[in-house]
């Protein structure tokens, strides 16, 4: 299966795997039957597994065939992302009219916050945009800039759209990273909504920091639980993954900051909260 050598995996799914040998064994022919399959390294492989009863030199043998549906399945989510991208555009623009019509009101305030609207809607129908012409959701080259990034900071900070978590922004006004500005906007609020689902978060900070050898560092800083014992050792893509979700945010803003020439780590964590810090090029 894949790089994985036959002899290293086998079904994990016990009782699955006892009825569909009994099946096989009394009907005698090929049955089939979709079931996860376990790799030495532990890595849970999807697979089809096709069987029939024979015998060799008068002993009764199941002879199998596994299938690796991990590149089937894959192929059909890309398909499926492709078709959720095409109508998802369709519903963000009319989200785009809709904030256009609000940016017309005579109130500063609304004005405001639909100029904001608009800007991460933009933001959406570009990503829909790239997944739709080139098929995938592979990242585009980087095209670095001079970002402010306190002024970015304030910008991602405004976005979050919890009303019950205060966000304080302590970022040197003079700190500019060269980077791509919309991918630091997306390694910002991932790390901002991850913080801010922990459970009994009240507060998030951004800090930010210029070292004399050029490198930058903003911080994402919450007054949550803290995470697992040992979470200093594991990859910040991996932490919400063992811990139960997806992990794609952490994944992301892993991405986003490895394409920009630097890197995401977590820092530190305890009972009184969680240090994310992303390092740019000056």
């Amino acid at each position: 299966i894949g790089r994985v050598r036959a002899q290293d995996i086998h079904p994990h799914e016990l009782p699955a795997l006892t009825q569909f040998i009994d099946d096989v064994i009394q009907h005698g022919d090929w049955e089939r039957d979709d079931m996860a399959c376990r790799a030495r390294d532990g890595v849970f492989v999807p697979a089809r597994v096709r069987a029939t009863y024979i015998e060799v030199f008068g002993r009764r043998c199941v002879l199998s065939v596994i299938h690796d549906l991990r590149t089937d399945r894959l192929a059909e989510l890309g398909q499926a992302v492709r078709k959720v991208s095409h109508d998802l555009r369709n519903v963000l623009a009319n989200a785009v009219m809709l904030a256009e019509t609000l940016s017309t009101r005579d109130d500063p305030q609304v004005q405001r916050l639909a100029q904001g609207v608009l800007t991460s809607v933009d933001r959406a129908i570009e990503m829909c945009r790239r997944s739709l012409s080139v098929g995938s959701a592979a990242e585009p080259e980087p095209t670095p800039e001079p970002i402010a990034l306190a002024e970015l900071a304030r910008e991602v900070a405004s976005e979050l759209p919890s009303r019950d978590i205060r966000v304080s922004v302590d970022v040197p006004a003079s700190a500019t990273a060269q980077a791509d500005r919309q991918q630091v906007h997306r390694i910002l609020l991932n790390l901002l909504r991850n913080a801010a689902d922990a459970a009994g978060t009240s507060r998030i900070r951004i800090e930010g920091a210029v070292r004399d050898d050029g490198w930058r560092h903003l911080d994402v800083i919450d007054d949550g639980p803290g995470l697992p014992a040992g979470a200093e050792n594991v990859r910040p893509s991996e932490l919400a993954r063992r811990g139960g979700g997806t992990g794609l945010g952490l994944q992301i803003a892993e991405e986003m900051a490895t394409l920009n020439g630097g890197q995401l780590s977590l820092v530190d964590t305890g009972a009184t909260g969680t240090r994310f810090r992303v390092w740019l090029p000056g």
